[in-house]
């Protein structure tokens, strides 16, 4: 059993070193492609570019969250070594998403006009967003038939491959993207180039899936009723969950254009970028507890698993809760840096948003442990919390207090449904509050100290130095993250969070944390 744990442990750890890896050019890309493309599209067209990807996560949702099961499916068939119900599942799950492609592609044809008039975007730009909105969705639903492949992959915990596929896809996408505003194509080539990205992975996937996977047996319309079923009860009852989700990060930008103005959706859409990228931290961490929890769960050690559960959120909270307290106090620096002047409403958003799903990323751990336990009712109704409130007091706040009222309504909406959901999942898991505390609470204090003292450095510089450049912006901003990072893990040592235990998992990847923890834990007597 200690080795099956040693195992099952070391592939996580793995797995997320190659997910952070993979998330940390994405977001270097997105640093330095996101101003060149608003450089040559304008603040309206990229705000046409945004409102584009708000109507195809809609759009994701009328699969019944059939999607999000192939992942746990292929995991626990492959534990077990039952390669058919792995043809099936994945011959099932591409039969359906080709139907459904049928079907949402006829909802576009008729609702595409009416769509365009809603969201009030400018006359001059019709033709060019008909266009767009038209290839995106195609894409989308070819992108929906291909995740059984991609599931593969991930099912299997080669995140590496995933990785390496999704790189390989991001460098043609800069290219073509280079290549296609130089020429003048506008919205147009961005949308092109996103069809020769897509149709290069899915090749890529492919191959990729036949390879871990000899004995895979793809046959185009291929139907199984019982998986079918299978993956279907599972996945819609935590849809309710990626509904909340979409809503959450989504329809604020709908709003936005609706009440406000189509141009400020730009502004939020930049600082709703920036959270994003963050919250693929323990988005990445929760790729790889999936397939892993999933394991255990097969094997009946839910002891086991509940230990495993709040060990991760533990790591996740040893980086997350910092991560995000760093990123709000000093979001007006940083929008400068990446922007430059203009941009401080996308900071007020970026702080706004930071306070809204702080807690919500530690409870993704708890939502991986739902999707391995097959209970996603807890997520399903602390989602349900999140809708009924979101959108009623975005609206209202932005009545009473125009942009920076909706992301202030999504900030209240995303904690209430997430302290329901803790709550309820620990209470029924028999999981004590003082455990779920003990490995959350200490990062949360250590993390108050940095943030005052950068805080405090930050606003000194902005009084007597109001006007630098982005290079003297820059050096502020590297001297605040390494103040904020020695201070951080002075007050970790001292906190003492993690025991030998913790020691030993990282002794072998990350020598110099083990050496750390190692002087720590002896100080202490640990």
């Amino acid at each position: 059993m200690q080795f099956e744990q040693a195992r099952i442990g070391d592939k996580v750890v793995k797995n997320t070193a190659y997910n952070i890896a993979g998330r940390m050019w994405f977001f270097a890309v997105g640093f330095f492609l996101t101003p060149y493309i608003i450089g040559h599209l304008g603040v309206e067209r990229y705000a046409v570019w945004a409102l584009v990807g708000v109507v195809t996560n809609y759009f994701g949702l009328l699969d019944f969250g059939v999607g999000a099961s192939f992942v746990k499916y292929v995991s626990e068939f492959y534990t077990v070594k039952d390669h058919e119900s792995i043809n099936k599942l994945v011959n099932t799950g591409f039969a359906f998403y080709a139907l459904l492609a049928v079907g949402v592609m006829a909802v576009t044809v008729l609702l595409l006009d009416p769509l365009i008039s809603f969201l009030k975007i400018p006359v001059p730009l019709y033709e060019e967003a008909r266009f767009v909105f038209v290839f995106a969705i195609g894409i989308f639903c070819g992108s929906n038939a291909m995740g059984v492949f991609m599931a593969i992959q991930t099912g299997l915990q080669r995140m590496d491959l995933a990785n390496k596929v999704a790189v390989a896809a991001s460098v043609v996408t800069v290219a073509g993207t280079v290549f296609f505003l130089e020429r003048g194509w506008g919205l147009r080539g961005l949308i092109v180039n996103n069809a020769i990205v897509f149709v290069l992975t899915s090749a890529m996937y492919i191959v990729s899936a036949y390879r871990l996977m000899p004995q895979l047996s793809f046959r185009i319309l291929s139907w199984d009723h019982p998986m079918f079923r299978r993956i279907f009860s599972f996945g819609y009852r935590i849809q309710i969950s990626r509904l909340a989700g979409t809503i959450t990060s989504q329809t604020d930008k709908v709003l936005i254009a609706y009440f406000l103005a189509m141009g400020l959706v730009t502004y939020y859409q930049l600082g709703a970028n920036i959270i994003s990228y963050a919250i693929t931290i323990p988005v990445l961490l929760v790729s790889a507890l999936v397939p892993a929890f999933s394991e255990i769960e097969a094997r009946g050690e839910r002891a086991r698993l509940i230990e495993s559960y709040l060990r991760s959120t533990k790591y996740l909270a040893f980086f997350t809760v910092p991560l995000f307290m760093f990123i709000a106090v000093t979001a007006h620096r940083f929008m400068f840096i990446w922007m430059g002047l203009g941009y401080d409403r996308s900071a007020v958003v970026i702080q706004i948003l930071a306070a809204g799903y702080i807690i919500n990323m530690l409870a993704r751990v708890s939502g991986a442990l739902c999707m391995a336990i097959e209970k996603p009712g807890y997520l399903m109704k602390a989602s349900l919390i999140m809708i009924v409130a979101n959108i009623p007091l975005s609206i209202l706040l932005i009545k009473l207090f125009g942009f920076f009222g909706a992301a202030w309504g999504t900030m209240l909406a995303v904690n209430a449904g997430t302290v329901y959901f803790l709550w309820h999942l620990h209470k029924a898991l028999e999981v004590s509050r003082g455990a779920y505390l003990r490995v959350t609470a200490p990062f949360f204090f250590a993390s108050i100290i940095p943030a005052a003292s950068v805080y405090a450095l930050d606003s000194f510089v902005r009084f007597y130095r109001p006007h630098l450049g982005r290079i003297g912006h820059l050096s502020i901003f590297l001297a605040t993250a390494v103040v904020f990072s020695l201070i951080y893990l002075v007050s970790i040592y001292y906190a003492r969070p993690f025991d030998l235990n913790d020691a030993d998992l990282v002794k072998e990847r990350l020598p110099f944390a083990y050496r750390f923890l190692k002087k720590a834990l002896g100080r202490h007597g640990r």
